[in-house]
């Protein structure tokens, strides 16, 4: 019963590891990495099975079968497979040592020693059928001195090599473990590294027992009973499988996909439970037996039915307890994927979504090299990434348009069809800077059709292929890193928005303190004006200074832009114009000063227009200077209009510029209409202009009779009736004079 109990142990982890096996070869047949570690698991699982056998056979009816002690000595001898398998996992995880890759068969060199330590040993324990050879030679004198010549070396040989071998496993599990030490000890990549750190204390392990187990003893002459001696090459099995079903299913070793990995958990839970089921309700089954002399049949089997009945509740809560703490792993693909909806897609700052993405990128996939380029619009380009041959300032130069082209009606470009794809769209050249990382994926980001950025990856460390499932990830990364670029994007033009704002609304607040609050009374002078302020605050402004002896200072002025730095320019002229107004120069002097204060205080693309106008109630006449503002219209008493198209260039332009000076007569009734560009630039909604024209001819029809504040009325008016309610660009203003 306790070699029963031995071999059914022996035959579940022969089993589970070779399940193991199949799963590794089932992932990726064609990966040296896959290969090795099936190898390993196989001829482990292997050792294991023929070692349950050779209990079976030996503990039969309480009698040795023939072959039974050749079969549990050939389990030693398949299981030391486990080792050459062991030093070619290790020359070609996470990569291929560049000694295995330059020489030829280099797989098969690693495996020849132990084959032929395998024929050997079969060789020795199958000496019978050698007797009736050597019987026949032995007849004659010359065969049987070879005989005799021969035994001596020959047993020489056979015992020399147990004892040899034993050597050369040690050699081989201290250059395995002494690669994948330095394979970690060089790994940048964070789950790579976590891979190589389990593996190699799984292995490690596993070596261990197995140099107590064989190697050592040999070596100092001593043998282990065979139970002792299989228990400890089990366990070893134990370990360098656990070790690597760990890394699986916590690190995706491998690039386990979710399925496979959840399959190790569901049956190491299902093993788990029939292992207590034979080791512990059999033996007690046994005791009840023994003690009581009953027949534990029916016992037996409702024992089973109330275990199929609880089998199902505890996998389930088995599976999810694994579940939660072996695969919810950062690195787990679904972890990724949840971080990117809760974190990534709430990031509104570029630098700092570029940063996560990339992060996101190096935890989910083994790339050698990554490169995320976020080039939205007119914006500036955002390159982050690694790895070797990465520019990302070359790679930020690339122009925008050429990347679209290259990318367009795409999801994802491979490397295969890269430079075809180039070639084919004449942008072979302008990507050199992205070519030159050896990119394995191009993925291109976009947003209703927008071309955001683009994900490039390199080949992966592993020089393994991209699983479908990591293929999905890629693209599901891709979307959600799309619509969070373009989330960050829109957040940013409605701060901009917010910004405009409220720099509009502290403009129009500096424009309404410096437009004045009440007209002066100027006795033989009616005035009157008025500002249509617009959405989008401009620089207009207009002012009346008394400056004494019936005499005033009319200014109207428009500077050019919008915002802040208008209305700052606006009143900077507003307080010129007022510090100069009670010197007496003449207006030409004051528009002088005024041209070189604004150029010296704006930059080359700032100007303003101005038309500066000094009124006397005594002679009544007007004296006035024009830098590039709208030509007033003057309205007669007796009938008709005219412009005054006397002036210069804008303020601001020319430091040197000289500005003229011209007067006219006014006469009772006369009247002058004095305005900006908004009114004769707004427009309707066909899009036409206003004009000076319709202006003009407005203006001149007026009655004379009308005040000046009507004939401002009068305007307004037909400039409202003539837009239809059309948004405007512009501010309105309007001033009008007239002689009592």
């Amino acid at each position: 019963m306790h070699s029963f109990t031995v071999a059914t142990l022996y035959l579940i982890v022969g089993g589970l590891v070779f399940l193991l096996g199949i799963v590794i070869l089932r992932e990726a047949p064609r990966e040296k990495a896959n290969r090795a570690t099936a190898l390993m698991l196989f001829f482990g699982g292997l050792g294991s099975v023929l070692g349950a056998i050779g209990f079976i056979l030996e503990g039969a009816g309480g009698k040795k079968l023939s072959g039974g002690t050749d079969l549990l000595r050939s389990f030693n001898y398949l299981w030391e497979l486990f080792f050459p398998s062991l030093l070619y996992f290790a020359c070609v995880f996470p990569s291929e040592n560049r000694l295995v890759r330059r020489v030829p068969l280099a797989g098969l060199w690693i495996f020849a020693p132990h084959v032929f330590h395998l024929g050997i040993m079969l060789l020795q324990t199958q000496g019978a059928v050698f007797d009736k050879p050597i019987a026949w030679m032995s007849r004659n004198t010359i065969g049987s001195t070879i005989v005799h010549v021969l035994r001596v070396p020959t047993e020489l040989l056979f015992g020399f090599h147990v004892v040899l071998f034993s050597a050369v496993n040690l050699l081989y599990i201290a250059a395995a473990l002494t690669l994948l030490w330095l394979s970690y000890r060089r790994a940048t990549n964070t789950r790579i590294r976590a891979q190589l750190r389990t593996i190699f204390f799984g292995l490690a392990s596993c070596a261990g027992l197995y140099a107590v187990a064989v190697p050592i003893p040999t070596l100092l002459n001593h043998s282990w009973p065979p139970l002792t001696r299989s228990t400890l090459i089990v366990a070893a099995l134990v370990l360098g499988s656990a070790g690597i079903a760990y890394s699986m299913v916590r690190y995706r070793f491998l690039d386990a996909k979710l399925i496979a990995r959840k399959s190790i958990l569901y049956a190491l839970t299902s093993a788990f439970l029939v292992s207590v089921y034979l080791t512990v309700i059999r033996q007690l089954d046994a005791l009840l037996q023994s003690v009581t002399g009953f027949d534990v049949t029916v016992f037996e089997t409702a024992i089973l039915l109330i275990a199929l009945v609880l089998f199902q509740p505890v996998v389930s809560w088995l599976e999810e307890a694994l579940e939660k703490f072996f695969l919810r792993e950062r690195s787990d693909h679904r972890t990724l994927l949840r971080r990117m909806s809760g974190e990534v897609l709430t990031m509104l700052d570029l630098r700092s979504l570029a940063d996560a993405v990339v992060e996101t990128l190096r935890e989910g996939v083994s790339a050698r090299t990554t490169v995320l380029l976020i080039a939205p619009g007119a914006r500036d380009p955002v390159a982050r990434g690694f790895g070797g041959r990465v520019d990302l300032e070359a790679i930020a130069s690339i122009p925008r348009t050429s990347l679209d082209r290259f990318t367009e009606g795409l999801s994802m470009v491979r490397h295969e069809e890269m430079r075809d794809l180039g070639a084919e769209r004449n942008e072979n050249g302008g990507l050199d800077p992205l070519l030159t990382t050896d990119p394995y994926l191009v993925l291109p980001l976009r947003h209703a059709g927008q071309f955001l950025g683009l994900i490039s990856l390199g080949r992966k460390i592993t020089e393994t292929r991209y699983t479908a499932e990591e293929m999905s990830l890629l693209e599901t990364l891709a979307n959600q890193t799309s619509v969070a670029l373009k989330n960050a994007l829109l957040y940013e033009e409605n701060l901009a928005k917010s910004v405009l704002e409220e720099e509009l609304a502290v403009a129009r607040r500096i424009q309404q303190q410096f437009l004045p609050r009440r007209l002066p009374e100027m006795g033989r002078f009616g005035i009157a004006a008025m500002n249509v302020p617009n959405k989008q605050v401009g620089g207009d402004y207009y002012d009346i200074v008394d400056v004494g002896a019936g005499s005033y200072l009319i200014t109207i002025a428009d500077v050019a832009g919008k915002g802040v730095p208008a209305a700052l320019l606006a009143s900077m002229v507003q307080a010129s114009v007022r510090t100069q107004a009670q010197d007496g120069k003449p207006v030409r002097e004051m528009m002088d000063r005024l041209n070189r204060l604004v150029f010296d205080a704006t930059p080359d693309d700032r100007f303003a227009t101005c038309f500066l106008a000094r009124v006397s109630a005594a002679g009544l006449d007007l004296s006035f200077s024009n830098a590039g503002h709208n030509y007033p219209i003057l309205l007669p008493a007796r009938g008709g209009s005219r412009f005054l198209d006397f002036g210069g260039i804008p303020l601001g332009i020319d430091a040197e510029a000289a500005y003229g000076e011209t007067s006219t007569p006014l006469a009772i009734g006369d009247a002058l209409i004095l305005y900006t560009d908004g009114i004769t630039d707004a427009r309707n909604r066909a899009m036409q202009d206003y004009g000076e024209e319709r202006l003009f001819e407005l203006a001149g029809g007026l009655s004379r009779d009308l005040t000046a504040r009507q004939m401002l009325e009068a305007i307004s008016a037909d400039v409202s009736l003539f837009t239809q309610g059309a948004e405007q660009a512009d501010d309105i203003t309007l001033v009008a004079l007239k002689v009592l």
